[in-house]
């Protein structure tokens, strides 16, 4: 009985000692294989310091160090002044997902019309530092787009700027904007909340066609909405309104849309607006005023929970301000939670893809598994050289 346990122990290790063999040799086959991938997930991201204005194509020619264009999903300019020849070069590279400007600047601060549309895998884009006026449909057709960082700067977007940008779910317009163009938010289906400031006197036409928003807060500043501004925003119910004389509306600014404007009580010529798609209800509170976003250097935190509002109820709101907030008996407190809920939306960027130094985690766990295959290999060799 013996000599067979001993002869089984033998056959034990000889099994371990294969099985450590083969994960060895495993090991040394897959270990520049994963190599090579988390090397070309690195090279994909790609980073411009300075550049001529007119001369980027080159300058990311020579960062991506012969990394093929197909494979560049993230560029980052942070410096040198871009023109239109410029944003034709970031054209160039059809599968961008996070396009960083902000530390760049934009020639004459207009972002030129057409400049960056239809980029069918652009995700995120910061806009350059000294951004004043986004050309004529410069983002329009960016159908995978979720987020666009705005600097303070900007003070018009143009015509169809971002129109068909569907997967957007807020847009942190800065509060010293001047002039929205045509249908410079049409399509956007995800469009759920959106201020207007104080200096936007009309919404123009097709504005926000199509999009997703459920309440709307209009300012006395504004004197008219125009044709189908807000036309097929079906999950539209409630737009108030803080003037007492009616804005002119113009035909089909409320297309398909059953929506109940919100005013004043006594406010005048608001019966001349009703219609199949339009009633009027004179219940908003004479002490609330409209709040339009706030300027960056006075902005208020961002809330840490989305907060909604509906129609005004007869309770008081809650006097938790952390708490998610689901009725409002103010309508200026109303249009708080609105301009909130944007910052919320659009008030983080993602975050920049981490950087390789040295062995990627899958890297050093297969290493890992080497160096216990080895010892384990070793010592049982050594232990049946003994015996």
């Amino acid at each position: 009985m013996r000599p067979m346990k001993k002869e089984t122990k033998k056959n034990i290790i000889r099994v371990i000692m294969f099985v450590a063999a083969v994960v060895m040799i495993l090991g040394f086959v897959l270990l520049p294989i994963f190599e090579t991938v988390s090397a070309e997930e690195n090279e994909g991201y790609v980073t411009v310091d300075s550049f001529e204005t007119g001369a980027l194509s080159a300058a990311i020619d020579k960062a991506k160090n012969g990394v093929d264009l197909n494979n560049i999903t993230r560029i980052s300019v942070s410096g040198g002044s871009l023109d239109e020849a410029d944003y034709a070069a970031i054209c160039g590279y059809p599968n961008i997902e996070y396009l960083e400007l902000a530390g760049a600047q934009t020639e004459k601060g207009e972002i030129p019309a057409n400049a960056l549309a239809s980029r069918n895998k652009l995700s995120y884009v910061s806009l350059p530092s000294n951004t004043v006026t986004i050309g004529d449909n410069a983002f329009s057709g960016n159908r995978a787009l979720l987020k666009v960082s705005m600097p303070a700067s900007v003070r018009n977007i143009g015509n169809s700027a971002f129109e068909g940008c569907e997967l957007v779910e807020g847009f942190d317009v800065p509060a010293e904007l001047e002039t929205i163009g045509a249908n410079a938010f049409a399509d956007c289906k995800a469009l759920a909340a959106f201020s207007l400031p104080e200096k936007i006197t009309a919404v123009p036409e097709g504005c926000f066609n199509k999009a997703s928003l459920t309440q709307m807060h209009i300012g006395p500043q504004v004197v008219s909405i125009g044709a189908n501004a807000f036309a097929d925003c079906h999950d539209l119910e409630n737009v108030f309104y803080y003037g007492d004389t009616a804005p002119q509306i113009a035909e089909g600014a409320f297309q398909n849309v059953h929506v109940t404007i919100h005013t004043y009580e006594g406010g005048t010529g608001f019966d001349a607006l009703e219609n199949n798609f339009i009633s009027v209800a004179y219940d908003l509170d004479p002490e609330s005023t409209y709040q339009p976003p706030k300027a960056a250097a006075d902005s208020a935190p961002a809330q840490t929970e989305a907060q909604t509002s509906e129609v005004p109820a007869t309770e008081e709101p809650a006097d938790d301000e952390t708490s998610v907030q689901t009725e409002s008996t103010d309508p200026e407190s109303t249009a708080q939670v609105v301009t909130a809920a944007q910052t919320q939306v659009t008030d983080t960027a993602p975050e920049k893809p981490a950087q390789s130094s040295g062995f990627s985690t899958l890297s050093v766990v297969i290493i890992a598994v080497l160096a216990l295959a080895v010892g384990v290999f070793a010592a049982l060799f050594f232990s049946s050289r003994k015996k």
